[in-house]
């Protein structure tokens, strides 16, 4: 790092500058455990009375660590004596030879298999605001954290794309966490407009239409495509501190932009029939007839499989903010402590978690906090965040 603000040129009194930069390199061997890299046998595969062995792990003899490359830089700025303080960081981080549970078909004996399978790139930029300021009496202290974080697959296994589900995939050019899906282009109107291939399996007027990406009449895997992320594409918090004499008012919020989540809840009440219940927008807006709706299908008791296809049908906006939390307490003054024969005291209450603003229509976007590729926002009725409401005293002596 360099302190520029200590060299005799820095004319801005007041003032502090300093630049960094920093290089590392760190490897990973998470997840590869002993003899991971060999096929092991092992007893108790026991059939008709006779003993028996089989194959317990199926070994991957080219299985090594994970290793990153991370270049970093920014700058510390402090202005009016500390008043507003700046913190930049950028960085750059190359991952090679991924380590992941790669999907295998079942007939192997495994559902998965330990490998290296490719390289990534991560990178991004940081930047927080820290205020300290007065307003008469009041004290304000204040913190705005903005975070921008991207990454890249810059390699893969025979640089093919890699199916972790039927929701996500992993593709060279394209991040970690994309979703890989059918879009969902709207409700067929008239019988007509169904192609054949689909007609012949029972798909009519009031049907969900899918993107058919190779054109030919049928929708299968070869229609799936990329679209959205669950990454945000910004993300970041603002705290406030007010204090005045005994008193202390804090408030912070969070928030998240340009992530999508998967609600993957809502492909069972959105049909009739489901035991779950049925959403409301599609008990009361169904298909009915031409025109009369193109967001929802018509109703069919029995359970209709084109129209609960994974799609971005249920791809949703997961954009949001959060009053994380509110806390209000106040600290005795010393005369008062002093005559009780104690060192401080303090009385407070909390609240967290106490408003959420989204479009998202499940509980709560950020319900989902897996970091697997194969299940990152995915909303498949998890729980949501509790609200926590605290009252407390703290006491020294």
């Amino acid at each position: 790092g360099w302190n520029i603000s200590k060299e005799d040129f820095w004319p801005f009194s007041g003032s502090d500058l300093k630049i960094r930069t920093s290089y590392g390199k760190t490897g990973n061997q998470d997840g590869i455990s002993n003899y991971a890299w060999q096929a092991l046998i092992s007893s108790g595969a026991n059939y008709d009375e006779q003993s028996g062995i089989a194959a317990s792990t199926n070994g991957n003899g080219k299985l090594t660590w994970e290793t990153a490359d991370q270049y970093d830089a920014g700058f510390d700025l402090s202005l009016l004596k500390g008043k507003v303080n700046v913190i930049f960081d950028a960085y750059l981080k190359n991952t090679n030879n991924l380590l992941y549970n790669l999907p295998t078909p079942s007939t192997t004996g495994f559902t998965s298999i330990l490998s290296n399978i490719g390289s990534m790139r991560n990178y991004g930029l940081e930047f927080t605001v820290d205020t300290h300021f007065n307003i008469g009496d009041v004290l304000w202290d204040s913190s705005l954290n903005l975070t921008h974080n991207k990454n890249r697959l810059t390699k893969l296994l025979n640089d093919d794309t890699i199916s972790l589900n039927s929701i996500h995939a992993l593709k060279v050019g394209e991040e970690v966490g994309v979703f890989y899906m059918y879009r969902f282009d709207g409700i067929y109107q008239y019988d007509g407009e169904v192609p054949e291939p689909q007609y012949e399996l029972g798909v009519r007027a009031g049907d969900v239409k899918y993107y058919d990406v190779n054109n030919d009449g049928l929708i299968n895997d070869k229609d799936r495509i990329l679209c959205g992320s669950a990454n945000a594409k910004l993300s970041g918090g603002w705290s406030n501190t007010f204090k005045y004499k005994g008193f202390e008012l804090g408030v912070f919020f969070t928030f998240m932009y340009g992530n999508k989540v998967y609600a993957q809840w809502m492909t069972g009440p959105s049909r009739l029939g489901n035991y779950q219940g049925l959403l409301k927008d599609w008990a009361e807006h169904y298909w009915t007839g031409p025109g009369s709706t193109n967001s929802y299908s018509r109703p069919i008791y029995s359970y209709h499989g084109q129209n609960n296809y994974v799609s971005t049908r249920y791809l949703q906006d997961g954009s949001n903010i959060r009053l994380a939390s509110v806390s209000f307490g106040y600290t005795f003054p010393s005369k008062w402590t002093d005559a009780m024969k104690i060192g401080s005291l303090r009385l407070y209450v909390q609240g967290e978690n106490l408003c959420l603003i989204s479009k998202y229509p499940g509980w709560d976007p950020e319900i989902s906090t897996s970091v697997d590729p194969s299940l990152i926002g995915v909303d498949n009725y998890g729980v949501p965040r509790s609200r926590v409401f605290k009252a407390g005293i703290n006491v020294t002596f």
